[in-house]
């Protein structure tokens, strides 16, 4: 059975003289640390361990900071600097931050109670004094000003933000755009309009034709293909800067899509004319936009772009501070990226996302990854964090300010496949009806279907459409780390292709295979084209039946052996069974059982 990577973190380096340092003056105290924690907390083990990573990222910080190499005498000047650094780390979420401070105070209250602390009682009592504020009171303290990021005035914002590649692109593709340009019914360009706009945005690329094969996607640019080779689509979602800019333009208010035509709206008269009064705003708002959906924009559709977001968030944040201490060798560093909750696929991710941040002028990337100072706002405000007003610009245009893409509703509406999806050969049968939006891609699918038939998502998968001399889709991720046929070509990127562009007829339908030694073949059709319903939610369940087999069950008669085995007590088999699925003697399976409304509530 094919498996993906999974997320045990094995240790292979660390990257800074401070880690090394921290790492083996950790290791020194761990037998204590744990036997304390076992005698006055009944803390397993496990959990002491793993309260101790936000500890060592802590000592790592401090003994960049001092000559140090023990994990159990701090002076409190310089605790308080890397109790600081901590907590930029950990400031994606608040549950994050909090967890942290408690791993911390646990191991403070470790060295003070067991005897273990060596360092001197007066810096004890001071840090010591920190943990015993209320707890929203110490984390206020931590907000002090060195945390927070300085902000420019707004002629040096609006020098910084003219001076990106990101704003020149923006603007090329917004005067291109002109009065307007032809759309289709799901609100994307028409594949004669492509071409054009790919070129304003820095792409080589053209819509294909009818019935074309499509080039494989490869980076955000394209820069697989030979110098002046445009790249042939069959829609702009292939290409993810164009899609990104798209997506920013629509959810900031700067572009109006109706049923065959997408329009300019008054705020691209502000962004483009220096001399209009909301020119800055304007700036600042579709660069916030862009960078919002470029961090936060593909969340649900795989765990590993979920760490690489949350990560890339709070790196970001960290590089709008003064004298800024996040290396880019530290993107690479296994232990680092652990500690930020990131797998090896959520690295490779980071990594890419940031890059093209670099590219388009919004990062500078050499030993350090900093924000330039005057896009600092940008940054802040695509994250979430609030702005203070610079007092030279006006208020912000309706519709463009501080509208989250993400969390933006399209304004066109979109047609609602009903599809059955049906596990082939399985018996007794087992199949899932759903109502989804067009415009869904197909690795959004992919995680619809995990979620329908109880899937873990451990294994490979692939989509075709055509049969075997079809077209084939996949995570490119995957191909990228070996895994595939290295005879073949590699499968489509499943991120750029819609669910609606593959169905379009009822019976229209395709294939879903996942985990390649089991073979769970899903069969989608297309049943019924349904009106689009303001309000209605993108994916919701109406039918079903059939019990979804468990993971490794060895396929449709794997499953069917283990059904058997399993409400037999005479059968071979049937206490393996039991212990496998974590069963209780007495207890059966029914191959029949579906519980809808639980599945719904869930999409």
């Amino acid at each position: 059975m094919t498996k993906k990577t999974k997320g045990k973190t094995v240790r292979k380096h660390v990257t800074s003289v401070g880690q090394l340092r921290a790492s083996r003056a950790i290791d020194a105290v761990v037998p204590a640390y744990i036997q304390w924690c076992r005698e006055t907390h009944d803390l397993p083990t496990e959990d002491a361990m793993v309260y101790l990573k936000p500890v060592e990222s802590l000592v790592a910080a401090y003994f960049e900071l001092t000559p140090s190499s023990v994990a159990t005498a701090f002076e409190a000047e310089p605790f308080g600097t890397a109790l600081q650094t901590m907590y930029v780390a950990a400031g994606v979420t608040d549950g994050a931050i909090e967890f942290a401070f408690e791993a911390i105070h646990l191991y403070v209250k470790f060295l003070g109670m067991s005897g273990t602390w060596t360092g001197t009682e007066f810096d004890y009592e001071i840090i010591d004094e920190l943990f015993h504020m209320d707890e929203d009171e110490a984390l206020a303290e931590l907000e002090g000003p060195e945390l927070t990021p300085p902000l420019p005035s707004p002629e040096e914002e609006l020098a910084a933000l003219t001076g990106t590649e990101l704003a020149r692109r923006l603007t090329a593709f917004l005067q291109w755009l002109g009065d307007g340009r032809q759309v289709t019914s799901t609100g994307s360009l028409k594949l004669l309009e492509i071409e054009g706009a790919a070129a304003a945005v820095g792409i080589a690329a053209k819509g294909a034709e009818r019935n074309a094969k499509r080039q494989e996607l490869s980076g955000f640019d394209a820069t697989n293909l030979p110098e002046g080779t445009p790249r042939t689509v069959k829609t702009m979602h292939e290409l993810p800067l164009l899609s990104k800019i798209w997506a920013a333009l629509e959810g900031g208010g700067f572009i109006d899509i109706r049923s065959t035509k997408v329009r300019p709206t008054p705020n691209v008269e502000a962004f483009l004319d220096p001399g209009h009064p909301g020119h800055l705003p304007a700036m600042r708002g579709l660069a916030a936009d862009f960078l919002s959906v470029a961090v936060k924009g593909e969340q649900a559709w795989a765990p590993w772009v979920v760490q690489a977001a949350e990560a890339q968030a709070g790196l970001l944040y960290a590089a709008t501070l003064p004298n800024a201490t996040v290396t880019v060798a530290s993107m690479s560093d296994t232990d680092m990226l652990a500690s930020m909750g990131v797998e090896e696929f959520g690295g490779r991710h980071l990594r890419r996302r940031m890059t093209e941040l670099a590219e388009l002028g919004l990062v500078t990337m050499d030993k350090y990854v900093r924000v330039p100072p005057g896009l600092v706002p940008v940054v802040l405000q695509a994250l979430g964090e609030p702005v203070a007003d610079d007092g030279g610009a006006e208020p912000m245009l309706p519709g463009s300010v501080g509208l989250a893409p993400t969390q933006a509703v399209p304004t066109h509406p979109v047609p609602i496949l009903q599809l059955k999806v049906s596990i082939q050969d399985a018996k007794p049968p087992v199949w899932r009806r759903l109502q989804l939006r067009s415009d869904l891609t197909l690795a959004q699918l992919h995680r619809i279907i995990q979620l329908s038939f109880e899937w873990l998502d451990y294994h490979l998968h692939e989509f075709n459409s055509g049969g075997r001399n079809g077209s084939y889709y996949g995570p490119l991720d995957s191909y990228d780390d070996g895994f595939g046929d290295p005879f073949s070509d590699p499968p489509q990127d499943e991120t750029a292709v819609t669910v609606g562009q593959l169905l379009t007829a009822e019976k229209d339908h395709f294939t879903y295979t996942y985990d390649f030694g089991d073979n769970w073949r899903h069969k989608i059709t297309l049943e019924k084209i349904l009106p689009f319903t303001p309000g209605s939610p993108a994916v919701r369940c109406t039918g079903g039946r059939g019990m979804g087999p468990a993971e490794d069950s060895g396929g449709v008669w794997g499953w069917q052996n283990v059904v058997t085995a399993v409400n037999d007590p005479s059968h071979e088999e049937h206490t393996e069974y039991l212990e496998w699925l974590g069963m209780r003697v007495g207890e059966t399976l029914d191959p029949k059982e579906f519980d809808k409304e639980a599945l719904d509530e869930d999409l």
